[in-house]
């Protein structure tokens, strides 16, 4: 009898250690899987001291072929110019290039580049290619603020600071510019565009408008329009020359994959929270970024964000960080030490 009841007690101490390897190995893989999801997006960082050589046509070439980020290296031996890597590869292909700039944009092939001038106070607007190498340069007075290239490479637009540093300064004023990519052309500036709202011409002495992002059609587009103290997201067609106050306190919109929605930052309390609007709702979903942002984001995908915010991982510098644009999550580093991400598809 004894042995009966070893025997039996035996078999559930050992059912109870298999029971215990099954939901510690199905813990482990639970975690783990979430923990790829986690960081499956990150760009892993070169290995410390790596500097990439300047590429060639065929490497840009290569990457271009892929599903692809463009920004601005913050890392030595090349801050400030632009580089590329792969995205959706656990080992992205990198190129670096020799072009300088203080804030890039690129799609379909075209690209634009603004740089600093500080020896003579001006910009320089760089036109240019595939081969990242300028096609129609030309400057401009002012400070860098924004740029965005339509997606099928048409048409450009970019913003300059001309008095102030700063879209918090009451007394800045700003020049946002349409640009014709395959000839460096102006469109003109959008101040000289007709603007509507609730259904009639709205004017006043002194319009700003910065921060233009580009619907798939390219005609259409969306800005920041300021007037006085108020900011307002209008909608843009180019061949008409008009401009459509859609809603209040927009600032530095950028329109997702779909079209759907516009990421952006609101001002509340002094500080500007990131926030998603619903163009079909008009509703409006705060993020998961507690910080105050100063930036126009990028879209990952038709989830996630990109936008540049300071990194306080010594040391201390600026990085690209990625997050929910549900309002969920929170912020974490896509790449480090980069700022002016685009993401070509």
């Amino acid at each position: 009898m004894e042995q009966v009841i070893s025997h039996q007690r035996r078999q559930k101490i050992f059912l109870w250690i298999v029971l215990g390897c099954i939901v510690l190995a199905v813990g482990y893989t639970y975690w783990a899987i979430q923990r790829g999801n986690a960081t499956a997006a990150l760009i892993p960082e070169e290995p410390q001291g790596a500097a990439l050589p300047i590429a060639g046509p065929n490497e840009l070439a290569a990457i271009q072929n892929e599903h692809h980020l463009v920004f601005i290296n913050e890392k030595e031996p090349y801050i400030g110019k632009v580089k590329l890597v792969e995205l959706d590869s656990g080992s992205p292909r990198r190129a670096q290039t020799d072009l300088l700039c203080g804030r890039v944009h690129f799609a379909a092939g075209n690209g634009l580049c603004l740089a600093y001038d500080s020896s003579s106070d001006f910009v320089w607007v760089t036109v240019f290619g595939a081969d990242f190498q300028p096609r129609h340069q030309f400057t401009t007075q002012g400070i860098i603020s924004r740029a965005r290239v339509s997606p099928d490479g048409r048409y450009a637009a970019y913003t300059v600071f001309v008095s102030g540093h700063s879209y918090n300064d009451a007394n800045m004023s700003t020049a946002t510019i349409l640009v014709d990519m395959a000839t460096g052309a102006s469109l003109g500036n959008l101040e000289e565009f007709e603007t509507w709202k609730d259904g009639q011409r709205y004017q006043a002495l002194e319009f700003n408008f910065w921060g233009v992002t580009f619907a798939q059609d390219s005609n259409r587009f969306y800005a920041t329009l300021r007037n006085g103290d108020k900011t307002y997201l209008v909608q843009g067609d180019v061949a008409a020359r008009t401009l459509t106050v859609l809603h209040e306190n927009v600032e530095c919109p950028s329109l997702s994959p779909d079209g759907t929605r516009i990421a952006y930052k609101k001002l509340l309390s002094g500080m500007w929270q990131l926030t998603v609007l619903d163009l079909a709702t008009m509703k409006e979903t705060p993020l998961a970024e507690k910080e105050s942002i100063d930036d126009q984001v990028e879209w990952l995908d038709n989830q996630r964000i990109l936008y540049q915010k300071v990194d306080y991982d010594p040391p201390q510098w600026v990085s690209v960080f990625v997050l929910a644009a549900d309002g969920s999550g929170k912020p974490e580093v896509f790449v480090p030490n980069a700022t002016s991400a685009v993401v070509v598809r």
